[in-house]
């Protein structure tokens, strides 16, 4: 059995989409030191964030009234069967498309969290990760959504065409994606370790009460 873990790490000065969207409501995260062992004689932080940093767990509440939350969710939600896809690198602003995905012969099936890295994530904490990342076509999501799958994950941390003024406001990939039901785990990172084909994968966010989404430990397991 082969465990990689997909998840970014959580660190001062980081990207967020704040900085890169001028939003402050999705700033940080901010992190303090508040005593350490040489000091004080144990170790203690804080960390003020928003919840959508790193990697995260976002469920159909960010944007539906009425859905779940991340501490409903049952564990049987967060222990799935995965469809790996691996593209070739995207250029930036790029769509990623129907055809790529069929084309890279993974058999995705009803119940899975489709995992898709398009070798963004090797711009993690670069300029630009948010404002200039590839993202899906309105064929491809629909695509997608007719899988049936519960969760789609992606080395991406916008599923829209965040340059364009009315995807950017209303998120219509997003939204067709949580009206189906599925959840998104994004963005993931450590493409080079991941192989493509089936996996499993275990999503472990931070249970808080009514959040809709969470920074979360997501790992793919190979037999």
């Amino acid at each position: 059995m082969k465990l990689v873990d997909i998840s970014g790490t959580i660190e001062k000065g980081m990207w967020n989409y704040g900085d890169e969207l001028h939003n402050p409501i999705f700033s940080g995260p901010k992190i303090t030191e508040l005593a350490t062992v040489e000091h004080d004689g144990f170790s203690a932080h804080k960390i003020e964030l928003s919840i959508l940093t790193s990697t995260y767990l976002e469920t159909p509440a960010h944007l539906l009234k009425g859905r779940k939350t991340i501490d409903q969710l049952s564990l049987e939600e967060l222990f799935l069967p995965a469809s790996v896809i691996k593209l070739k690198t995207k250029p930036p602003a790029s769509h990623i498309t129907k055809k790529e995905l069929i084309e890279a012969g993974v058999k995705v099936k009803a119940g899975d969290c489709l995992v898709i890295y398009t070798g963004w994530y090797k711009r993690w904490n670069t300029k630009g990760f948010v404002t200039e990342c590839p993202h899906f076509d309105s064929e491809c999501m629909d695509w997608i959504v007719s899988k049936n799958i519960k969760i789609l994950a992606s080395d991406i941390p916008c599923y829209d065409d965040i340059q364009d003024p009315s995807d950017s406001q209303t998120l219509p990939q997003l939204r067709k994606l949580y009206f189906s039901g599925a959840m998104a785990l994004a963005p993931v990172v450590n493409g080079n370790k991941i192989k493509q084909g089936r996996a499993k994968i275990i999503i472990l966010p931070l249970k808080v009460k009514s959040f809709s989404a969470s920074p979360a430990r997501a790992i793919l397991i190979y037999q």
